[in-house]
């Protein structure tokens, strides 16, 4: 009886943090339509005179391979929305095609939240982005787009 209890106080404070981690990516979900979509949407496919910025998967496959962990990728994105500086760009032909970005005034807790939802949440991809992706970096880090 006494293990019965136990595993059924583990069990509901574990579906407690599977919740409580699904609502960040949610906020942060919410976030990102307000606040980036605009620009890092799926509008436009990839006819980069319809775009006016990378999509947001992209920014998801060229910031995890340097920062593959949660927090190194939620520092490096959340820092980089808040001062966008050329030198530190991790995707200079983006900037070639939009522009450098540029400093979006968000409290940095939010920018933390939209920046977790781009590294684990459900991010769609515009028409056309595997063939694009895969024409310029080749089939490898696919998975990185799931």
């Amino acid at each position: 009886m006494k293990n019965l209890k136990t595993i059924l106080i583990s069990t509901l404070l574990l579906s407690q943090v599977a919740f409580a981690d699904n609502n960040k990516y949610k906020e942060g979900e919410k976030l990102y339509k307000t606040n980036c979509a605009v620009c890092h949407g799926t509008t436009g496919g990839m006819d980069m005179g319809k775009r006016v910025a990378p999509p947001v998967i992209a920014i998801r496959m060229h910031y995890i391979k340097t920062y593959s962990d949660e927090d190194s990728f939620v520092t490096a994105v959340s820092e980089w929305v808040e001062k966008p500086e050329e030198e530190r760009s991790m995707m200079r032909g983006a900037i070639r095609k939009f522009n450098l970005m540029p400093a979006i005034s968000i409290p940095k807790e939010d920018a933390e939240k939209i920046a977790a939802y781009i590294y684990a949440g459900d991010l769609e991809s515009p028409e056309g982005y595997q063939k694009h992706y895969e024409k310029k970096h080749g089939k490898k880090g696919k998975k990185n787009m799931e």
